[in-house]
């Protein structure tokens, strides 16, 4: 069931249980309708679809959401290398060197030189060296090794979890981000595929419409051959009704153009072939959906993604300033390191000596206003960004109450629209009467005729631009995933 009872005709049923087995979401869905003259026309036997198919098919073959899975990957592994902060890392460095002294005595060493770092979330960093150096050949021989560890504890600038934690703390809100993202892509998706759906039904019955029109003209036609052969029409009289039916063959074929290209539009959003002869099979029978105002705003304030995404890029600008203002403290700091060096290279080199450090180290920045300037730029960027959340949730409101006024608005004309078609059905079955006994004119039961055709289009436009408006407003709410029972194989 969709949420707030916002749901569209057929998607009350709706299998679609997430995009489980895509490989690969502002995507965009492809927008427009291409040129028949430009894109093959469909042909070839019929392929029935109904609207929960087409929308799984979205699923699993369109391309941008197939684009969007691939970028997920990417983003996931920058989530990974960012919470890998605080692990150490390490690497080893090899060298062989050749050297030739102002003497003429050449040697030749080799260096090995494996290495290790560490960072903690206090902003401890540690660092590990070790040397060896090997004279291969030259010179006196034999070998010496150095043992390096530092540390450094920052006590103001750079220390704290607070500061330390906050990159990571960035990436993890991007991340869900990402994901917000992710879902308004197939959410947008999941909507154009639904909209070109309808655009097709719309095609497919404008064209039955106009076949139905050109039938009541022809047998207006074979009614007029019979008055005439009873010598109660004029023989010129059936030049009008002729015209007429030539008018509903020019309209039936537009209404086919009409109906290839949107189900070229519907065959690229389901990266089908543009050949298939795809139809729609689902009916679209609409019904009035009741919406509570006040609760569809509430909704689409928790579940929009514009919205959350919103929420989460304040909490990342919060995360910024608080570097910023940390980046202008004074930088002490408390140092140590430890050297230790074994090996003799000859008279003169002591070996086994071990050096210890500790210590302050105070650095103070003067006329450098790089760090205000920065914590100046962080705090702006926070205060934007909480007044354009402002913004966003007023222009939420305004959109969905312009959303529940347009599908009311939208089923009130329907109503008015099948009240007009069935007076003009009547009025038109009324008139043929009156021709069979002559009490009306061929050029009457034209009118009626066209009058009726108009009141079928204008019926069927109002059913589904009905059933849009709730589709439209399902996406405002930001609950389409939910309407559809889509979970996102994330």
């Amino acid at each position: 069931m969709a949420i707030c009872g916002v749901a569209t005709a057929s998607a009350a049923g709706a299998q679609a249980q997430g995009v489980v087995g895509v490989p690969s979401f502002s995507v965009s869905p492809v927008a427009g309708v291409p040129s028949p003259s430009a894109t093959p026309v469909p042909s070839g036997a019929a392929l029935n679809l109904g609207l929960e198919e087409a929308v799984a098919l979205g699923l699993r073959q369109n391309r941008t959401i197939r684009s969007a899975y691939l970028q997920r990957a990417v983003e996931r592994f920058d989530l990974f290398v960012a919470q890998r902060a605080f692990v150490p890392v390490g690497g080893v460095a090899a060298e062989v060197v050749r050297r030739r002294s102002a003497s003429g005595e050449t040697t030749t060493e080799a260096v090995v030189t494996p290495s290790a770092g560490w960072r903690t979330p206090l902003g401890t960093t540690a660092a590990f060296v070790w040397d060896r150096r090997e004279r291969l050949e030259g010179g006196a021989g034999g070998a010496r090794k150095t043992l390096s560890l530092s540390l450094r504890q920052p006590l103001l600038r750079g220390a704290g979890l607070d500061v330390n934690m906050a990159p990571v703390r960035v990436a993890r809100l991007q991340e869900e981000i990402n994901r917000l993202r992710l879902k308004a892509t197939v959410s947008d998706t999941v909507t154009a595929v639904v909209f070109a759906y309808r655009g097709l039904i719309q095609a497919q019955e404008q064209l039955r419409l106009a076949e139905l029109s050109l039938e009541r003209t022809r047998a207006l036609l074979e009614t007029n051959r019979a008055l005439i052969e009873a010598g109660r029409m004029a023989a010129a009289d059936i030049v009008q009704t002729e015209s007429g039916v030539a008018n509903q063959e020019v309209a039936v074929l537009e209404a086919r153009r009409q109906r290839a290209s949107a189900q070229v539009t519907l065959l690229r959003l389901l990266a089908l072939d543009p050949r298939t002869n795809v139809m729609a099979s689902d009916d679209i029978a609409a019904t009035h959906v009741e919406v509570d105002l006040n609760l569809a705003v509430e909704l689409a304030l928790e579940a929009r993604v514009d919205v959350l995404a919103q929420r989460k890029s304040i909490e990342q600008a919060r995360q910024a300033a608080a570097v910023a203002r940390n980046n202008r403290l004074w930088d002490l700091s408390v140092v140590g390191s430890l050297t230790r060096q074994d090996g003799d290279w000859g008279p003169g080199v002591l070996s086994g000596r071990t050096d210890h450090t500790i210590g302050l180290t105070l650095g103070i920045p003067i006329g450098d206003y790089s760090a205000r300037q920065a914590d100046l730029a962080a705090s702006t960027s926070l205060k934007t960004a909480e007044l354009y959340y402002e913004d966003l949730a007023a222009a939420v409101e305004a959109q969905i109450q312009d959303a529940v006024q347009t599908a009311e608005s939208t089923w009130r004309q329907l109503e008015a629209a099948r009240r007009a078609r069935d007076l003009a059905e009547r009025a038109l079955e009324l008139q043929q009467e009156k021709l069979r006994v002559g009490r009306a004119s061929n050029f009457e039961v034209l009118s009626f005729q066209s009058e009726l055709r108009a009141a079928d289009s204008q019926e069927l436009t109002a059913r589904i631009a009905y059933l849009n408006a709730l589709t439209a407003l399902d996406q405002q709410i930001g609950s389409t995933l939910e309407t559809w029972r889509i979970s996102l194989n994330d």
